[in-house]
C-alpha cells in the first residue's frame, strides 16, 4: 500500500499569548504531562523540534530476549505496569508504538509582537518515520492519522498553552472592493463587523475619531489589545475638527501613550484585527465613515498579506512618551 506521506502531516497555526523565549520550556512541560516521556532534539532561538522517547519501551521489548539484561525484577516491574505477559512484549510494543499517533513534534515562530506569537506546529505521526525507513507496517487510513495528529497539536497548544489556533485560507484567498459614498457605507459597514468580531488584537493607522471609541472601549475591556499609529491634531492641513481635537484625547485616556505612535509622515491607511486586514484611504472618523468622502478600500484575509502588513506596524511603531501629551 502506498501512503502520500503529506497526507500524515498535520499543520497548524496558532496564536501563543507569550514570549517566544518561553515556548520552548512551557511545551516541553506540556509533552512530558501526557502519559509518554518526549525529548528535546533540536532547539534554534525561535524554533524547536520534540521526539517521543522510546527508549523504556524497547527497553521492556529486551527484557523477554536478552539474558544479559533480564532480570525478575526488572520484569515484574514492567509486568505490573503494562499488564502484559513478557513473552509478548514485543508484539505488544510493537503494536503500541503503531497505535501511538504522535511521534514528533516541531513548531516555528512566524511572528512576534506584544500580543503574543504567531506559531506554526508541525505534528509526524510514527507510521510516517516507518515509511522513510522501510519498515513494514499495517494498512491505515491516512486521514484519520492526520485528524489525530491534528487533535494532538489542539490539545497541547490550545489545551496546555490557552493558544488561539488561526484558521488559514489555503484554498480560496478572499479579495473585496469595499466603497463609501453617499449612497454606500460598504468600508463603515465592514470595520464595525471587524470589531465585534476581535478577538486578540486591533490595530489602526490613520486619523483616529470619536467614531469608534464606544466600540473600541468594549474591547479593552474584553482585554483586546489596541494600538494606533496616527496623527496629532496639528497636524491637520485645515483647522483641527471638533472631532479629530476629541478623538485624539479620548483614544489617549482609552488606551493610553504606550499604545499610541504618532507619525507625521503616515500616509496609508490600515485596521488590521486579528488575522484581517482593511486597507485603503478612509481614516477611522466622521469625514470617512460617515460623511461625503469617497473612499475606497480592499479587505483581505489573505495570511502572507495580513502578516506582512502586521510586521510593518511594529517596525513603524514607537510609543508617545509621557513627556509628548
Amino acid at each position: 500500500m502506498s501512503v502520500d506521506l503529506r497526507k500524515l502531516i498535520a499543520k497548524k497555526t496558532y496564536l501563543v499569548a507569550m514570549k517566544s523565549s518561553k515556548i520552548c520550556k512551557k511545551l516541553l512541560n506540556e509533552l512530558n504531562a501526557t502519559p509518554y516521556s518526549w525529548r528535546l532534539k533540536t532547539k534554534l532561538s525561535r524554533s524547536a523540534t520534540f521526539g517521543l522517547d522510546y527508549k523504556e519501551h524497547y527497553a521492556f521489548a529486551s527484557l523477554a530476549y536478552d539474558g544479559k539484561r533480564r532480570t525478575k525484577k526488572n520484569l515484574a516491574l514492567k509486568r505490573a505496569e503494562y499488564d502484559v505477559d513478557p513473552i509478548e512484549c514485543t508484539t505488544f510494543v510493537q503494536q503500541r508504538l503503531l497505535n501511538e499517533i504522535p511521534a514528533e513534534l516541531k513548531y516555528i515562530v512566524l511572528e512576534e509582537s506584544v500580543v503574543g506569537c504567531i506559531v506554526k506546529a508541525i505534528c509526524k505521526p510514527i507510521l510516517y518515520f516507518k515509511i522513510v525507513r522501510g519498515i513494514p507496517y499495517q494498512e491505515s487510513d491516512p486521514q484519520n492519522i492526520q485528524i489525530q495528529c491534528e487533535e494532538f497539536l489542539d490539545h497541547i497548544f490550545i489545551g496546555g498553552l490557552g493558544a488561539k489556533e488561526i484558521l488559514e485560507e489555503t484554498k480560496v484567498t478572499r479579495w473585496e472592493l469595499l466603497i463609501n459614498d453617499i449612497n454606500n457605507r460598504q468600508i463603515t459597514e465592514r470595520i464595525y463587523e471587524m470589531l465585534r468580531d476581535a478577538t486578540t488584537c486591533v490595530l489602526m493607522m490613520g486619523w483616529i475619531g470619536t467614531d469608534c471609541l464606544p466600540k473600541l472601549n468594549e474591547l479593552k475591556n474584553a482585554g483586546v489589545t489596541i494600538r494606533a499609529v496616527t496623527h496629532k491634531p496639528g497636524e491637520f492641513k485645515a483647522s483641527p475638527s471638533k472631532d479629530i481635537q476629541k478623538g485624539y484625547a479620548e483614544l489617549i485616556k482609552l488606551i493610553g501613550l504606550n499604545n499610541i505612535s504618532v507619525n507625521p509622515l503616515l500616509h496609508g491607511r490600515a485596521l488590521i484585527v486579528d488575522n484581517k486586514a482593511l486597507v485603503g484611504s478612509m481614516d477611522l472618523n466622521a469625514y470617512s465613515l460617515s460623511g461625503q468622502h469617497v473612499e475606497f478600500a480592499i479587505y483581505t484575509e489573505d495570511v502572507d498579506t495580513v502578516r506582512r502588513l502586521r510586521s510593518y506596524f511594529e517596525s513603524m511603531f514607537k510609543p508617545l512618551k509621557e513627556a509628548e501629551k
